[in-house]
This record gives C-alpha cells, structure tokens and sequence, in this order.
C-alpha cells in the first residue's frame, strides 16, 4: 500500500512550522510538518491547499516544491511531496486541537520530528544557491563575489592550480560565519585545527563515489557532495552516504562541449524520491531556481552563470 502525502513546510527567515501529532494518532506526542495525504483524482497541489486550510486555517498564497522522498512503515510506505510555502493569509492555528511552533531550521534536529520527516531537515539546512569556481577566477574576483554572497548560498572551491597550502590559507581567509558556506575538494588537508566543527562541507566527484574503494566520510565535514552523471552515479552515492546529489549537465556548457545536456526530464527521474537534496547543473544560474524546483531538485548549482 503506498500514500501519496502532500507536505507543506511553512517558512518565515530562518523559522519553520511545526505541529503535534494527537493522542490517538500514531507518533503521537512527536511533531510534524503540516500536510495529510491526497485524495483521489485530487492534485498535489490541490491536497496541500485543502490541508493547511483544514489543520491551521491558512490559504496557501505562494509554495515551490522542496523535496520527495520515500518512507516506509511496515504496512505501508508513504511518497512525501513537500513543499515550500512562503506567503500565505491569516495566522496559522491549530485547528484540530493540535499544538503548533515556530523553530529555528538549526534546531530542527531535537525537535522530536518523525522519523519520515526527518530527511526533510537537510533539505531546508542546505542553501538553494551552489556557485562553483570558474577556472579561470582570479582570487580578486573570488573574494569579491563571496563578499556579495551570504549563508543562503554555498561555494565551491575548486582550484587545481593551488598548492595545498595556498588553498587552505585562502579558505581560512574566506570563512565567515555569515557568509557561504564553503565547499573543498580536498579532504586530506587538516581542516579542523582552524575552524568550528561544520563551518565546511566536502564535493566528491563521481569517479570516487563509483570506485570499489569509496573515500570514508571526512569528520570535519557539514555534508559529503557528490556528483552525478547517471542513474548508476546517484546509486552509488546513495549507497557512498552522500548528503546532497549534483545532477548534470543540465544543458550543454563550454566545460563539458562534448557532453550533451540531459534535459529537466530525465533530471527528474534521476532525482525523484531518492530523498537527498538534489542540485541541477549545468548551463544554469541562479535565475533557474523556479523551474528547477518544478523539475525536483533542491537547488541549482552553476559555474558561469554564477559568477558574472
């Protein structure tokens, strides 16, 4: 038996809803997002605005789509279509006697979620935004474009030309806590001596995933990145642990010329419900963050398109 759940994540800065499951309910006393499973012939869309209607007594103004991911319970499993809501009408209450809070994204974590709801968290942790390096950045011009950036966009660093102690002596340099959050490529270098635990994540490419001998988690790592060409990479880094899936190239791009684009189609299928955030890349900028979100993925990650 399978349930296709409507799941709408209501969000004000760095504040999300949370509501109560009732005695009598199972998990009851644990807490939720908002949301209730789709009738028959309805759309998922329709679902969500009658349940927050229902439950809280809100009208869904504007939503884009967050995450969907699987869960299964041992008589069924359940399809989470969640949804990012940002502008509604009226203030949300508990209609149905259940209790509701507002809470920080950063402790989410202790908040008591469901077990299904919990992989819902890093999808809201991780910055939409995902600028990655050009080869041919000047450091000028990567400090400049950091400087404009702050924590709702993460950056990877990818600079092949630095000395292992040229680029960790520019990442100590680029840190801040309001800033990106900052992406390396290279987790043999003792990142931790310097930094709090968390303040970097690490981007491995697919051929290290795929290998018969996977790289072992870095400690100081806020998440583990990967990338993905196929449906046999996202396999991979799924079974590797990775946090977050960098799916591409979307469409064709002066780095990879010989690489045909994959399209938002087959995006789609590599990214749905595999219950990680999933990034499109490829030929891609920040202004493709809608769409790219219609087609799945959590965010959009970009070289050029990021950096003029």
């Amino acid at each position: 038996m399978s349930l296709h759940i409507a799941v709408g994540v209501l969000r004000r800065g760095r504040q999300v809803l949370i509501s109560q499951r009732r005695e009598g309910k199972p998990g009851a006393g644990q807490w939720e997002f908002p949301g209730g499973k789709c009738e028959p012939g309805e759309s998922i869309q329709a679902a969500l605005r009658r349940e927050l209607v229902e439950e809280l007594g809100i009208h869904l103004k504007h939503c884009q789509r967050l995450i969907r991911l699987r869960h299964r319970y041992p008589d069924r499993e359940v399809l989470l279509d969640t949804w990012l809501v940002d502008a509604w009408s009226a203030d949300p209450t508990g209609l149905e006697g259940q209790a509701v809070r507002w809470v920080d994204v950063c402790e989410l974590s202790a908040a008591g979620l469901l077990e299904a709801d919990r992989p819902i968290i890093k999808a809201l942790e991780m910055p939409a935004l995902y600028a990655v390096t050009p080869p041919d950045v000047s450091m000028a011009g990567l400090k400049a474009r950091c400087s404009q950036l702050d924590f709702e966009a993460m950056v990877r660093l990818r600079l092949p030309s630095l000395s292992d102690a040229a680029y960790r002596a520019l990442v100590l340099d680029l840190w801040r806590v309001d800033g990106p959050h900052l992406v390396v490529d290279r987790p043999h270098v003792n990142w931790d001596a310097d930094l709090p635990a968390g303040a970097l994540s690490w981007h491995a490419p697919a051929r290290q995933v795929r290998a018969e001998a996977r790289p072992e988690r870095p400690v100081w790592a806020r998440w583990c990145i990967a990338s993905c060409h196929e449906a046999d990479d996202c396999d991979a880094a799924m079974t590797w642990g990775a946090d977050a899936l960098v799916i591409g190239n979307l469409r064709a791009t002066p780095t990879h010329p010989d690489r045909p684009g994959i399209g938002w189609q087959y995006f789609r299928q590599l990214a749905d419900a595999r219950g990680q955030p999933c990034y499109a890349i490829g030929g891609l900028a920040p202004s493709d963050l809608t769409v790219a979100r219609w087609a799945g993925a959590t965010g959009v990650a970009g070289i050029r398109g990021f950096w003029s």
